[in-house]
């Protein structure tokens, strides 16, 4: 039988339930300026009172401008709630979800080392539920994921000195809310597709868990204008790699996909480092991706990527 799902409840859920939980924005912002940057913030909310921020900034006009930094602090009170709303606020970071709803309108900061910003989110997307229900089995447990892929962004990013303005009318984030009882057991990667003036918005998985709950995990959920659709398809990484000097990992940078529609796509990292990294703390590279092929009448996109390497290439 069918079971409700609620969003809300969703964005409240406790970090003492659930083993993995996160908070995932990728803004893609321009400023008033015509300058374009891409800004990644996810939050991790932990059972033992911290709040962990993977944060960076890349510079879309010049990709050789880019910072990354990891912020773990404890949040107010050791609750992510406040007056029954969404409420994560660490010493140098945070999340409110202004209205009762905690979604509708989402408040986002930051100050890291060379960068800092302050977004408010507006729920102006429709909803996308991974798998078509926003619940799947995850090596060892059940993962809940949706997102809102194309949100209104208004808000400030300021890096060094300068600070810029958000202009709303072509900017827009993708908001990502992820919880469950599994967690990164392997190689995993995640692609958020977008293809700009079109309704296309994609969620692609690819992951292998290794152990006793073996797992090799590959669909994508596709936002149509008509409805979500999914999708199988087969993948290859490319030779394209770079390894990291601080984590020693190999990650792949470029992948070619064939869905099962008959669609094609090449999905290109647009600099060999963007890797958010901290000693002792989830290493993973978030990725601005360029996007290219044929996929539901779309030729031309771009992703965030997020991958954690398994081994590395073979």
């Amino acid at each position: 039988l069918p079971v409700q799902y609620s969003l809300q409840d969703s964005q409240l859920i406790s970090p003492l339930s659930t083993a993995f939980n996160s908070y995932w924005y990728a803004t893609f912002l321009t400023s008033t300026d015509d300058k374009q940057y891409a800004v990644l913030s996810q939050t991790i909310a932990a059972a033992n009172g911290l709040a962990v921020l993977r944060t960076s900034v890349l510079d879309l006009n010049n990709t050789e401008n880019y910072w990354q930094q990891i912020l773990s602090d404890p949040y107010h009170d050791n609750s992510t709630l406040h007056n029954g709303r969404l409420h994560i606020d660490a010493s140098t970071h945070g999340i409110v979800g202004l209205p009762n709803d905690s979604i509708s309108t989402m408040g986002i900061w930051a100050s890291a080392n060379d960068f800092a910003y302050n977004f408010t989110i507006k729920a102006t997307s429709p909803v996308l539920l991974n798998g078509g229900a926003g619940v799947f089995s995850w090596a060892d447990g059940e993962t809940r994921q949706w997102s809102l892929p194309s949100c209104g962004t208004s808000g400030e990013l300021t890096i060094g000195n300068h600070t810029l303005e958000v202009n709303t009318t072509n900017s827009l984030t993708w908001y990502d809310r992820q919880h469950g009882v599994a967690g990164v057991n392997g190689q995993f990667t995640w692609f958020g597709i977008q293809f700009p003036g079109s309704d296309i918005k994609a969620s692609m998985w690819y992951t292998d868990n290794t152990g006793l709950y073996e797992q090799h995990l590959k669909f994508i959920t596709v936002r149509k204008h008509s409805g979500v659709e999914i999708l199988g398809y087969n993948i290859t990484e490319e030779d394209a790699t770079w390894t990291s000097p601080r984590s020693n990992l190999t990650y792949f940078l470029a992948w070619s996909i064939w869905f099962d529609n008959g669609d094609f796509l090449r999905v290109e990292s647009v600099r060999d480092d963007q890797e958010i990294y901290a000693p002792g703390q989830l290493t993973a590279i978030s990725a601005f991706a360029s996007v290219k092929g044929r996929f539901f009448g779309q030729e031309v996109g771009y992703a965030l990527v997020d991958n954690v390497p398994g081994k590395g290439p073979t």
